[in-house]
């Protein structure tokens, strides 16, 4: 099974490859390239960070700061595209006598200049000192830390543990906030631990096999049904800010509200949707192999 600083490296070279190898496309606007690269860069940073003490933390440190920056970066882009195609789709569904006013212009030019201008940023960022040092220290073995040398199957388990004990004091304090802003912002970290346990369950997967590959995918089910929580909050900002923009222009906002309160329904919806998740990932039975 190997060291633990083996089974790290390992699993960081392949979301490198990821990384790198979407550049060309992340260059030219592609989509698809930025959702790839973004999944990258979080599963980089979640294993810098869950597994620091396999790692140099003078050499690994700066290297997840800037993933972070990068990732803030990759998500503006990511986002902009994403929630201009939600809109679009949730106005298709709009009975025509309901939509009143320039809306979907409204929405397409929003969302396409927002892009626009994370497509900007992003190739500035591609193109700086910053992302080449990222770049040269990720395109060779990351530096050894003081626990790189232990045996995989005995140290990964409970540093995984960690990333899960995490996701669990995230739930206990979202359990207790009233609904409203400060409860969307709880679940929206519940959200980010969820997906910090995801990860960290994938690297031990090449020790601990079956039982990791089922705790990171209850792990991903809280990701995937908050992430859809965390988007109707979103838009919902936005369909906030368009609606004033629209009421400067002496445009009718009724279209605006309507799609305000289909996204709230949506948003209900999948907090609801996310109980049984949340429970399932937070029992211990699945987590029987970070003992």
């Amino acid at each position: 099974m190997g060291t633990a600083g083996e089974v790290v490296q390992e699993y960081v070279t392949v979301q490198v490859e990821r990384l790198l190898g979407a550049v060309p496309a992340l260059r030219s606007g592609d989509d698809d390239a930025v959702h790839d690269a973004r999944v990258a860069t979080r599963r980089l940073r979640a294993a810098l960070s869950v597994y620091r003490p396999v790692l140099d933390r003078s050499g690994c440190d700066p290297v997840r700061d800037q993933l972070t920056e990068l990732g803030h970066v990759l998500g503006d882009a990511r986002d902009a595209h994403v929630e201009r195609r939600a809109l679009e789709d949730r106005l298709t569904l709009e009975d025509p006598a309901t939509v009143v006013g320039p809306v979907e212009q409204r929405i397409q030019e929003d969302r396409a200049a927002a892009r626009l201008l994370a497509q900007d940023r992003l190739e500035a960022w591609l193109t700086s000192p910053r992302f080449e040092a990222l770049a040269a220290a990720l395109s060779q073995p990351l530096p050894a830390g003081p626990r790189a040398g232990r045996a995989a199957a005995g140290y990964l388990p409970r540093r995984a543990r960690r990333a899960w004990e995490r996701l669990d004091d995230a739930v206990a304090v979202a359990a207790q906030v009233v609904p409203g802003n400060e409860r969307d912002e709880a679940l929206h970290e519940v959200r980010k631990a969820a997906r910090r346990a995801r990860y960290a369950s994938e690297v031990v997967e090449a020790v601990v096999g079956e039982p990791a590959r089922r705790s990171a995918a209850r792990a991903h089910r809280v990701q995937q049904v908050l992430g859809d929580l965390h988007d109707t909050v979103v838009r919902r900002e936005t369909l906030r800010r368009l609606a004033h923009l629209a009421d400067l222009d002496g445009e009718s906002t009724f279209t605006y509200g309507r799609l305000h309160a289909l996204e709230q329904a949506a948003g209900d919806a999948a907090e609801s949707a996310a109980e049984r998740p949340v429970r399932r990932a937070t029992r211990w039975g699945h987590r029987r192999w970070m003992s």
